[in-house]
């Protein structure tokens, strides 16, 4: 995260560590510190819970768990890996305590965990998209997700994680150790830093709208198309296409919290890096204050999920109890009842010609 911001280079040509200790107060730091800690730990349980319950026999056969699997996966990685390293990068800039292995090498690949993150949460809206618009079916959708997962792994390594192999320094000099981002020109960096803002935000916002937006459309045009069609053929018929719109309803309901909350918490993190590159800013007094602030939030974006699956769906939460209270027969089992009767969790999350087994 700390490459991505480009905030690695601002000590060396700004200001000392000792500054950023004046210029952020130790009462800031604590908050600072307390609620990142309050974050990492939620979020790290509720997507080890997650990874549980979308792991059991049933779930594992559904496309759209795989995509909450796999974004699980990547926001631990986030919580575990990516931000201890920022947390180390920024308690002292000028001294990198883990060697060049991890600089060079383990540093950069660390980012591949955001990519991820939002490469899955792009991949669950475009999934609703062909299941509720086009109508894929099931068995299609899910032999595509593991192409899908892999494809959002493999293009984060390549757009995200390979460039910065070649410009990672490791700097030993007048006893200090900095680990660094050396661009060829600031051209090249720039270009770098843009091309990730429009590939980690804007193009993903742009088509997670466009998806849900198809998605909108087609349920308004269904209802009214289901109100005609009961008009004409009774209520036996019309029964099964309400359940249907409903099903399509609770798609976007369990989904549209995810959207936006990736787009608020993710905004200020990429507004400030942009502003770092092109608005002298490095000198101003509350920097560390609000570049602080962006981490906390980008941070929370993966660690909110969990917290919205349990608002929004009962069956989810109800999964989610039976875990923390180490229910496992109950989590695993196949039961007819809860199969015939939970419409919750596979409505909310599932649309027409899919099948789940939550």
């Amino acid at each position: 995260m700390d490459n991505l911001l480009n905030f690695t280079r601002a000590p060396n040509s700004s200001f000392t560590t000792s500054e950023n200790s004046d210029w952020e107060p130790k009462y800031v730091k604590t908050i600072h510190h307390t609620l990142s800690a309050i974050i990492c730990v939620i979020g790290i349980l509720g997507n080890i819970l997650v990874i549980i319950i979308t792991s059991t026999k049933r779930s594992s056969k559904t496309a759209i768990h795989k995509y909450i699997f796999n974004l699980a996966i990547a926001d631990i990685g986030v919580l575990v890996i990516c931000y201890p390293l920022t947390l180390v990068k920024a308690a002292d800039p000028l001294k990198w305590p883990l060697g060049e292995v991890v600089c060079k090498v383990f540093y950069p690949f660390s980012d591949i965990f955001y990519s991820a993150s939002i490469g899955s949460i792009v991949a669950i809206a475009i999934d609703r998209h062909t299941a509720i618009v086009r109508g894929m079916t099931a068995h299609r959708s899910l032999s595509v997700a593991k192409w899908v997962i892999l494809g959002v792994w493999l293009s984060g390594f390549i757009a995200v994680v390979t460039p910065l192999y070649f410009v990672m320094a490791y700097i030993e000099k007048n006893g200090t150790i900095d680990c660094t981002s050396v661009w060829p020109s600031t051209v090249a960096e720039n270009s770098y830093i843009v091309s990730l803002s429009i590939l980690w935000y804007i193009l993903p916002l742009v088509l997670i709208l466009w998806a849900y937006r198809q998605i909108a459309s087609k349920i308004r045009a269904s209802k009214m198309l289901h109100s005609r069609i009961n008009s004409m053929c009774g209520t036996r018929k019309a029964s099964t296409m309400k359940r249907t719109d409903a099903a399509n309803t609770k798609a976007l309901k369990i989904l549209v919290p995810v959207v936006i909350a990736f787009a608020v918490t993710m905004f200020p993190f990429h507004a400030f890096r942009l502003a770092f590159l092109f608005v002298r800013v490095s000198r101003w007094r509350y920097l560390w204050i609000v570049y602080n602030i962006c981490t906390v939030l980008l941070l929370s974006n993966s660690a909110v999920n969990p917290i919205i699956y349990s608002l929004v769906s009962r069956e989810f939460r109800q999964r989610f109890k039976d875990a923390l209270r180490f229910k496992c027969r109950r989590l695993f089992r196949e039961s007819t009842r809860r199969k015939l009767n939970s419409s919750s969790l596979r409505q909310s999350l599932t649309g027409p010609g899919r099948e789940t087994d939550v």
